[in-house]
């Protein structure tokens, strides 16, 4: 059998002016990352990240040697996030409107002042619109639906079947909603529950699959063996 590692990315710069950036923990949870693969001897065959600049921070930071071998490194445009962010920050006013609770937890998080209740109303308002994109209730205003994300995630976990080759082990470096779509294809499992464990995945978290032509099965889920001290756990 072959393995596939799904690592979420690090710990991103919520509220800043680039969420697109790891925090300063974020590099800290991709170090101890990097020491466990080391400690372990833990070597793969092939590397595919997201295109997002968090997704590649990560692996470089876990990775050092990718720094300097872009080469061993294939970026899949399908391991991208799901758009959910796009219609918390541009369309909460208008869904507002259709759906009571989306106006309540946009006001209770506006009117949050220190940062814990900020990311905690964010969770709560983003839980909420993402609820409803799932289970298509809501106008998308453009982005695309679950299925449709659902697909595209697919798509790219083919080409990395087929890239990686039997027996072979590889890693991706990519983000929580894409996770959830991955458990989706081998739990088979409703999207509701798919999108629900999303909501669990820790930041630089690793969930493995093994796979090989008409199997693809769930060896290790949202695994954080090189975070010993629970407060290096973050969602956000």
């Amino acid at each position: 059998m072959s393995s596939l590692h799904f690592v979420r990315h690090a710990q991103a710069s919520l509220f800043s002016d680039d969420y697109d950036q790891l925090s300063e923990h974020g590099f800290r949870q991709s170090s101890l990352l990097g020491e466990y693969f080391n400690d372990q001897q833990l070597q793969f065959d092939q590397v595919f990240i997201g295109p997002r600049l968090r997704h590649r921070q990560t692996a470089e930071t876990a990775m050092p040697q990718l720094k300097d071998n872009s080469s061993a490194v294939v970026e899949i445009g399908e391991l991208d996030e799901h758009q959910v962010d796009r219609l918390v920050s541009q369309h909460c006013r208008e869904l507002g409107k259709l759906f009571p609770r989306v106006a309540e937890y946009h006001a209770a998080f506006h009117a949050a002042e220190s940062d814990p209740d900020r990311r905690r109303t964010f969770a709560i308002l983003f839980e909420e619109v993402a609820n409803l994109w799932v289970n298509g209730q809501c106008p998308l205003y453009g982005v695309e639906s679950w299925a449709d994300f659902c697909a595209r995630v697919n798509a790219g976990i083919d080409r990395m079947i087929a890239m990686t080759g039997k027996g072979k082990k590889a890693i991706a470096f990519t983000s929580a909603g894409t996770v959830a779509a991955t458990l989706h294809r081998a739990l088979r499992c409703p999207d509701a529950v798919a999108l629900g464990l999303g909501w669990r995945v820790w930041n630089c978290s690793l969930t493995e699959y093994a796979f090989s032509r008409d199997r693809f099965s769930l060896d290790q889920f949202n695994a954080v063996p090189h975070m010993s001290d629970r407060a290096d756990w973050t969602y956000r």
